[in-house]
């Protein structure tokens, strides 16, 4: 079906323009005409273009199609929340605003610098190995041809030129960096207290009315949803579900045996020791002279004395890797060292030693040590490989021919699988799924396409069939839904056990609170009373034993007037009492003041460079329709209800 889709593009768009046009007619023009208005509102305009709702959606979903392909199993939802589409909305904008001033400032990148660009830039390393054909195929995958990639790089270099220039020649004031590295460096001398939940949890048991009210609560309802649930039943087609269908023919197994017989025999193997002696391939004509009347002379000695050869090796040959073993360079087979140093080893008879023998390294005197002769393995033992060879190629030509049908099949017999089973002898598999799938799920069930199709409507209200859904390379699923449970709240009965942990954590957590600001009032009223812990802490330093909360409540204390006592919740209820007594003055070492140097200077230009930004937005007069954005951060899914 596929194949005849894109052979006969122009009549089924001719077929499909027949389709069309009565269902036009015939359903009313008010409705089409309501949704490309909508399509074609303005959410927001750029030096006098405007940016329609079209585009911004569409650009949006460029984005997703793009993190899908890049990571198979991240969760779509996650990418279509109302923060997401304001990201591509922004970046839309940021996109227009740089076209406009590089227009109008007369910015943009020459030929010559774009050349030069993508000659040098390392991350066009590998399209700079490839030949113009093998180019052209990868661009082509990318929907692109070598003029327009150029065209692209070109105006992505003129986009960059208006922000550039404010991004490498700021100059971050002297006092500037000194405060900003004091603050980054900043070390506090503190006493703390922690009043740790679970010192108090073994006292507290809450009754049945604190159990109750804490459950009727609306404030804790979310605690105790259940999720959107969906019982189902689903087929799998893919290759290995058809391979248990392939009939073997002895005839077929027997002639892939012989197409590959290559890769079922194993090859000669030789050992071999050697000495080298060393001479660049581009050195002097004297100095290779030098080096092979070195190697002339020591292969005059060991061929006197043979059982010397790796004596002699180990105090003359220049090979560091080998000369420790005598030269021994173990089994090889031909052509892993290549050129005459390979030609020459396979030459040999064992024991013979060669003359001297020229490669990019120097000169060699080789000595054969070792054979293992090549051999084929029999059909009989490799027959299981090539039946699952078989079977796989088989398997691939049936779901070629099986997609389409199983495509239709469960679309025009909606009402059950078993169609589907019966025809293409299928197994059915039950699960129950969730609209998410959980973290590191692999398989048919981890598809958001799948889980999307589960959850629509018509699965879940028409009883129907899902669409056959490409879960991963040549693999299509079909699923049906049993049973469906809406999100809900469990009953008190089913989430006793939940409550009652949440209500004493709850009770913990105040009693915790409690203790702690009476702790914290004492301190602050009198400046002797010591806290029982103390540390020097930092942005800096890394205390495990010191909570990254109680680091950062330190740190913020202002103690220009002198010691101060503040407080802190921790992120599992407890809750810190804390003197700052000190500022402790900033150290380093060289390399890590140089760092954050850096670091300091890096980040007062992209403030620089983004108060540059906002003030093209309102040179490029940016303006944005806040509620037909807002209209299209609707990105709840179709729930049935």
């Amino acid at each position: 079906m596929f194949d005849f889709v894109r052979s006969h593009n122009r009549l089924l768009q001719v077929m499909l323009g027949l389709i069309i046009i009565p269902l036009f007619v015939a359903s009313g023009v008010q409705g089409y005409t309501h949704f490309f208005s909508e399509a074609a509102e303005t959410v927001a305009s750029v030096d006098g273009k405007e940016i329609t709702r079209a585009e911004w959606d569409n650009q949006h979903r460029q984005a997703i199609d793009r993190m899908r392909n890049q990571h198979p199993n991240v969760d779509l939802k996650t990418l279509d929340t109302a923060a997401a589409k304001r990201e591509t909305l922004d970046t839309i904008i940021r996109d227009r605003v740089m076209q406009a001033a590089t227009f109008h400032e007369d910015l943009g990148a020459s030929d010559e610098r774009t050349k030069v660009f993508i000659a040098t830039n390392p991350q066009f390393q590998q399209l700079r190995s490839l030949d113009k054909a093998q180019l052209t195929a990868v661009l082509a995958q990318q929907g692109m041809t070598p003029d327009s990639f150029f065209d692209r790089v070109k105006d992505e270099l003129g986009k960059q030129q208006p922000l550039q220039g404010v991004s490498v020649s700021g100059i971050v004031p002297a006092t500037a960096t000194k405060a900003a590295l004091d603050a980054w460096f900043d070390q506090r001398e503190i006493q703390w207290q922690r009043f740790d939940t679970k010192d108090y949890l073994a006292a507290i048991q809450p009754t049945d009315a604190q159990v109750q009210a804490y459950y009727a609560d609306k404030a804790h309802a979310a605690e105790f949803k259940a999720p959107e649930e969906a019982k189902i039943e689903y087929v799998v087609l893919d290759v290995e579900a058809l391979k248990a269908q392939v009939k073997l023919a002895d005839a077929a197994l027997h002639e892939i045996y012989e197409q590959n017989k290559a890769r079922y025999t194993v090859p000669e193997e030789r050992r071999a020791s050697h000495i080298l002696v060393s001479v660049d391939k581009k050195a002097a004509p004297a100095d290779v002279a030098k080096a092979k009347a070195r190697a002339e002379d020591l292969l005059a000695q060991v061929r006197k004395a043979p059982a010397s050869f790796a004596d002699i090796a180990k105090k003359n040959s220049d090979d560091g890797g080998t000369k420790a073993e005598g030269g021994d360079l173990d089994f090889m087979r031909k052509g892993a060292i290549p050129g005459a140093f390979s030609d020459t080893l396979f030459s040999m008879k064992e024991n013979d030693i060669s003359n001297v023998v020229r490669s990019d390294a120097g000169f060699h005197v080789i000595l054969m040590t070792g054979l293992r002769p090549g051999s084929v393995k029999s059909f009989d033992e490799v027959r299981p490989q090539i039946e699952d060879l078989y079977r796989a190629q088989e398997a691939q030509k049936l779901f070629a021919t099986d997609a389409d049908k199983f495509t239709n099949t469960v679309y025009e017999k909606p009402d059950s699988l078993q169609p589907a089973i019966d025809d293409f002898k299928l197994a059915k598999q039950t699960a129950v799924v969730h609209r998410t799938a959980p973290a590191g799920a692999t398989g048919p069930l981890a598809s958001a396409r799948l889980l999307d199709a589960v959850f629509a409507n018509e699965s879940v209200r028409g009883k129907h069939n899902t669409e056959a859904v490409e879960t991963g390379p040549s693999q299509l699923v079909s699923a049906h839904v049993v049973e469906y449970h809406p999100e809900h709240v469990r009953t008190l009965a089913e989430v006793h056990d939940q409550v009652v942990d949440s209500v004493r954590k709850a009770m913990a957590t105040a009693a915790a609170r409690k203790d702690g600001d009476a702790r914290v009032a004492a301190a602050a009223k009198d400046p002797a009373l010591a806290l029982p812990l103390t540390a020097t802490v930092g942005r800096m330093t890394n205390l495990p034993d010191v909570p990254h909360p109680v680091i950062d409540a330190a740190l913020k204390a202002d103690i220009a007037k002198g010691p101060v006592v503040t407080s802190v919740t921790l992120p599992d209820g407890s809750f810190a009492a804390i003197r700052v007594v000190k500022s402790v003055p900033r150290s380093g070492d060289e390399a890590q003041n140089a760092q954050a140097k850096t670091q300091v200077e890096q980040a007062f230009e992209e403030a620089e460079s983004q108060a540059v930004f906002e003030a093209m937005k309102s040179r490029y007069k940016v303006k944005v329709d806040d509620k037909r954005v807002a209209k299209g951060f609707d990105t709840s899914a179709s729930a049935p209800n």
